[in-house]
């Protein structure tokens, strides 16, 4: 869930509009203009006396809970926060359906605006508003808005993947892992299943994505890439198995892993013998070929280093002054690297992508996968594991993040035979920070004033160091 609505920034540009939008104020309005998904405890639908599962259906009887549970906001150019609204008044953390009805706004009115939204005033501002699953660009989702169409659509993927598989419908389970309006949704589907084979029950579980029918292709084929050098990673990573690609509906789907995330498997396993894996995995993952992947120079990493601090600063401007000499550091001293040093790089490696067990995790997330310099995804982790004492909710001290930013890098350098770049690191470092500030903001997460504060601190602290010995722990 979002963070609380006082911390919610002022746009410069657009005035007061996110303040307006906190879950609070937009409340009465949704009531107005929303009809619930599924009628209040202990009510039925009257047509067919059964519980509803199908927009639109009934009316709001009782004043629900709002919660805010995505947002995607660029500081002076659009914002789009994703709601749930919950009927039984204990709605939880979890961001679950048919539990809760979903929808979203967005501002400033757009022109064309789609036929599926309408303009409603929120706060003195006109937004427009779209209901769950009216979402024009994810089509795909509206095939699992209903239970009975979300058990249809896994059987008959079952039906190709794994034909001696029977789906009980009555078993699925259905969460909504992430929702990012007009851009992404992602679900997790669980249920049981009769093996006509073994005759017996089994458990399955899967991750669909709905998104831009383009960037599902591009990610299916990155991961069919990988299986087919997964003997590069074996006995470090897992690559999970693509179920279906649907590239009409723009839908992807994966087997899902069981595990840990590599957070709780480092807190309460081997944290050196973890690490030794996970710098085997990666220098496997560098090693792969994928092809048409984009290029990723140092000076590309610069400019959306710069892309960010223009938005920290738009956002609070007092700390332009800050922002500009982190930027500055940054320009003084880039990475030279040739372009024959260029690998497969994740472009995107935090601890959060890992999960599974102890003796194989799996690899998630292979959006922003390119050509780069290798060194990017080793500073990523390591800056990343760095900053985890200052979330509170992790539980992480700092001298523990420190010892584990010493074991991965040892464990890269016994794996790769090279001594760690240091000047190369810090760099990287710095862009990691600052697209580590800016994603708080622009996803609006708790507490993201005080991280990213922090996370200009500690970058600018890190872009001034000379000394090859000083690290990033």
């Amino acid at each position: 869930m979002l963070t609380n609505p006082n911390d919610w920034p002022v746009d410069p540009t657009h005035g007061r509009i996110i303040e307006a939008l906190a879950p609070d104020r937009i409340l009465p309005v949704l009531r107005e203009h929303i009809r619930t998904n599924s009628p209040p405890k202990n009510e039925s639908s009257p047509a067919s006396g059964v519980a509803c599962d199908t927009p639109g259906s009934v009316e709001f009887t009782q004043r629900p809970v709002c919660r805010a549970i995505e947002a995607l906001y660029d500081p002076g150019e659009h914002v789009r926060i994703a709601y749930v609204l919950f009927n039984d008044g204990n709605p939880g953390r979890r961001r679950t359906w048919p539990d809760g009805d979903v929808c979203y706004v967005r501002y400033p009115v757009r022109q064309p605006m789609s036929r599926r939204g309408r303009i409603v005033n929120v706060g003195g501002f006109d937004v427009e508003l779209y209901r769950f699953p009216s979402d024009r660009r994810l089509r795909g989702l509206r095939k699992f808005a209903g239970r009975d169409r979300a058990a249809r659509a896994w059987q008959h993927w079952l039906s190709q993947d794994e034909s001696a598989l029977e789906l009980q419908p009555d078993s699925l389970r259905r969460s909504l892992l992430r929702y990012v309006p007009e851009q992404k949704w992602i679900v997790f589907l669980q249920a049981r299943c009769y093996d006509l084979v073994a005759e017996e029950q089994v458990k399955r579980a899967i991750v669909v994505r709905s998104a831009d029918a383009a960037a599902c292709q591009r990610i299916y084929s990155r991961v069919l890439a990988m299986r087919r050098e997964r003997h590069r990673f074996e006995g470090f990573f897992r690559v999970p198995k693509p179920v279906a690609l649907d590239t009409n509906l723009g839908m992807l789907a994966i087997r899902w892993v069981w595990g840990q995330s590599l957070l709780e498997l480092l807190q309460t396993g081997d944290s050196q013998a973890i690490m030794g894996r996970v710098a085997a995995g990666l220098n496997a993952l560098h090693q792969t070929t994928i092809d048409h992947l984009e290029v990723r120079s140092a000076e590309d990493d610069l400019n959306a280093a710069k892309h960010c601090a223009d938005d920290i600063a738009t956002v609070l401007p007092a700390l332009r002054s800050h922002v500009d000499s982190v930027v500055q550091a940054l320009a003084a001293s880039p990475p030279e690297v040739k372009a024959d040093a260029y690998r497969t790089i994740h472009n995107d490696f935090h601890w959060n992508q890992l999960r599974g067990r102890t003796q194989r995790l799996t690899i998630l997330d292979l959006e922003r996968c390119a050509r780069g310099d290798p060194w990017v995804d080793v500073a990523t982790f390591a800056t990343q594991l760095s900053m985890l004492p200052v979330r509170d909710e992790l539980n992480v001290g700092i001298e523990q993040a420190g010892t584990w930013v010493l074991e991965f890098l040892n464990a890269w350098e016994a794996e790769t035979g090279r001594a760690v770049d240091v000047r190369r690191i810090r760099w990287y470092s710095v862009v990691a920070l600052l697209t580590l500030a800016r994603g708080m903001v622009r996803h609006l997460r708790p507490g993201w004033p005080a991280l990213l504060q922090l996370c200009l601190e500690r970058a600018l602290e890190t872009a001034r160091q000379r000394d090859d010995s000083e690290m990033l722990v």
